[in-house]
C-alpha cells in the first residue's frame, strides 16, 4: 500500500511543481526586453521526458522544440526527437522499440499584448506527426492448461504511424530571449491496423499506442535568437471628407 501510494504521489507533485513555477515566472514577466522588437528563431527541451524515465524506467525519449516567428501572432513550429521502449517480463515475454519522429505545424497567439513587441505567449496548436520506428519481440511464452506452452518470436519491423496533436500552453519570458512555459497535448492516431501481428506498446512522439487517442502534459525552456526586424505594416491612408460648397457645385 505504501508502494502504491509512493508512485502515486510522486507524479502529482511533479506535476504540481512544473505547474506553479510556471505560472509563477509568467506573473513575473511583464517587463519589455531588448530582444523583443525582433523575430527570430526559437529553440528549446521538453525538460518533462527527464522525470518521466524515471517514473517509468521502461522508456527513454528526447524531444526539441523549435518555431519562427512570422507575423504578429503567428508562428510556424517544428518538433523531433527520439524514443527507446525496453520491457523485459520473462519468461513470459520482450519487447524492444526504438525510432524518431518529427510534428510539424503552427502555434497562434491568444494574449492580449502589453506592448506591440511583447513576446509572452497564451496560444493554441496544431502539429502533424510522423514516427518511424522499429519493434521486436525476441521471445514471448503463452502457457495453457490444456495446449501447453507456446513459445515464440518476432523479427524486427519497421512501421511508419501518423497522427493529428491539438494542444494549448503559455510560454513566458523570464530573462531576455529565456523562455519558460508548458503545455497540454491532445494526440490522435490517424494510421490504423499499424502492425496486424502485434500492435506496438510505445510510438516515438505519439505516447502509448494501447488506445488511438492519449493526453499528454509537457514542460519546456527555450531560447529565442533575434535575427529580423518585422515590417512595419503600411498605413492607409484617410481621404479627406469633400466640401461641401465644391459637391453641391458639381
Amino acid at each position: 500500500m505504501r508502494r502504491m501510494l509512493r508512485y502515486t504521489i510522486k507524479p502529482a507533485l511533479l506535476a504540481g511543481v512544473f505547474l506553479g513555477l510556471s505560472l509563477g515566472l509568467s506573473l513575473q514577466a511583464v517587463a519589455q526586453f531588448s530582444g523583443d522588437a525582433k523575430y527570430g528563431f526559437r529553440v528549446g527541451l521538453d525538460l518533462s521526458r527527464i522525470p518521466m524515465h524515471y517514473l517509468n524506467p521502461y522508456r527513454t525519449d528526447l524531444e526539441i522544440q523549435t518555431d519562427v516567428r512570422i507575423d504578429s501572432d503567428l508562428y510556424v513550429a517544428l518538433d523531433g526527437g527520439w524514443n527507446r521502449t525496453r520491457l523485459d517480463n520473462k519468461p513470459v515475454f520482450q519487447y524492444n522499440s526504438q525510432g524518431v519522429f518529427l510534428k510539424a505545424g503552427v502555434d497562434y497567439n491568444l494574449m492580449k499584448r502589453k506592448f506591440p513587441a511583447e513576446a509572452n505567449l497564451l496560444y493554441v496548436g496544431f502539429r502533424y506527426g510522423v514516427a518511424r520506428m522499429q519493434r521486436q519481440i525476441p521471445a514471448y511464452q503463452v502457457s495453457d492448461p490444456y495446449w501447453g506452452s507456446v513459445e515464440g518470436h518476432f523479427s524486427q519491423k519497421t512501421l511508419l504511424p501518423q497522427w493529428a496533436e491539438l494542444l494549448v500552453g503559455i510560454k513566458a519570458e523570464v530573462l531576455n530571449n529565456l523562455f519558460v512555459g508548458w503545455s497540454l497535448h491532445t494526440r490522435i492516431l490517424i494510421t490504423q491496423n499499424l502492425d496486424p501481428q502485434v500492435r506496438p506498446y510505445l510510438i516515438p512522439g505519439f505516447g502509448k499506442a494501447t488506445t488511438n487517442a492519449v493526453f499528454d502534459m509537457s514542460y519546456q525552456v527555450s531560447y529565442r535568437i533575434p535575427l529580423w526586424s518585422p515590417r512595419p505594416k503600411k498605413k492607409t491612408p484617410k481621404q479627406a471628407p469633400q466640401n461641401s460648397e465644391e459637391s453641391s457645385a458639381q
